[in-house]
């Protein structure tokens, strides 16, 4: 249950990020760089206060990660496919 909820509370981090990203869209590509470590590693350390174990934290935090950007991928191609 705590995998789950710290699941749950990275999405919500990385849907800021998305959100930051956007909003930032004529910075440099390093600020954006510097953005994603700083949004990882709050992710990584919420997760590591609600887990407490280094290995699952950074387990549930690759998968969280790789979960928004491929649902994120997803729902844009979807978009795109039905407006063109």
């Amino acid at each position: 249950m705590k995998n789950y909820i710290a699941f749950l509370l990275q999405l919500i981090i990385w849907s800021a990020f998305s959100v930051a990203q956007w909003l930032s869209g004529k910075d440099h590509i390093e600020y954006k760089w510097i953005m994603f470590i700083v949004i990882f590693y709050l992710g990584y350390l919420i997760a590591k206060k609600i887990v407490n174990s280094s290995k699952v934290t950074f387990i549930v935090t690759l998968i969280s990660l790789f979960t928004f950007f491929s649902l994120k991928i997803f729902f844009e191609q979807i978009i795109t496919s039905i407006y063109l």
